[in-house]
């Protein structure tokens, strides 16, 4: 048989429960209603029998599947994974529900890619709508993981003048997350309390984990209004643009804040 068709044929078997069932059960009269004819159909009925062995390895591969969404969350969302198992979650069934909606797909080593996709999934689901502050807590976290898969993919050199770097990104939140974060035991505990917050997600270093930062209202500013890079010395036309002051006696400060969060870069100063 041609090896090509007998890889596809494994693949779907792991990957799809129903033909699980017909391969596994001796069904070869329902093979061709999943498409498999021919070389295709010889493959599964081979597969077929040799039920017992073929079926372990069914097991084991949805099995370890099924702990990568634990790991995946692990990497790249931790504080969601903490709250997940604080309310009492059955990760395990979460994972398979997960991977059902997705096929069984083996993200293989794309754990970002993973985690990424699991928190859409968990942003929707049920499980998610209590405590208050958990589906903002998804949304801080899933910033983080869309900031490194897009440096991941290449850093463009930061335009002329004062500018936004993509080595950051802002979330805003309706809950007050900081309470949670500043004692991470009470993650997923009880509802936070609700209230505008606005975080900068940031990367110190790309050997670095990243970090969190509350911004303060005019820091907050600064950053909206650098949507488009600023002139040397047009910065506060551009706050007075979007209806912000000028100038106020902590704009040094918040600058040199935002410097360091790595957020905004002078034309020059890119790393």
């Amino acid at each position: 048989m041609n090896a090509r068709i007998v890889w596809q044929v494994w693949r779907r078997i792991m990957r799809e429960p129903a033909l699980q069932e017909a391969v596994f059960g001796a069904r070869p009269q329902e093979l061709e209603r999943f498409g498999l004819r021919g070389e295709a159909r010889e493959a599964a009925l081979a597969y077929g029998a040799q039920a017992d062995r073929a079926r372990w390895f069914v097991v084991n591969y949805r099995y370890r599947l099924a702990n990568s969404f634990l790991n995946a969350l692990e990497t790249g969302a931790p504080m969601v994974l903490r709250a997940l198992l604080a309310k009492g979650c059955d990760l395990r069934a979460l994972g398979e529900q997960f991977l059902d909606q997705h096929g069984w797909k083996d993200y293989g080593p794309n754990v970002y890619t993973y985690c990424r996709d699991a928190l859409r999934f968990l942003s929707e689901h049920a499980a998610t709508e209590t405590p208050y502050g958990l589906r903002q807590l998804i949304g801080l976290e899933g910033a983080g993981v869309e900031l490194l898969l897009g440096v991941a993919d290449g850093v463009p050199a930061t335009p002329a003048g004062l500018a936004r770097t993509p080595w950051a990104a802002y979330y805003h939140s309706d809950a007050r997350l900081s309470a949670w974060m500043r004692d991470k035991k009470q993650l997923g505990k009880a509802d936070l309390a609700p209230g505008e917050e606005h975080f900068l997600v940031y990367l110190p270093d790309p050997e670095q984990a990243l970090k969190f930062a509350l911004l303060p209202p005019r820091a907050l500013e600064i950053y909206r209004a650098l949507v488009r890079p600023c002139a040397p010395g047009t910065l506060a036309g551009a706050l007075a643009a979007r209806g912000y002051a000028e100038h106020t006696e902590q704009d040094q400060a918040c600058l040199r804040a935002l410097a360091g969060y790595r957020a905004i870069e002078q034309s020059g100063q890119a790393r």
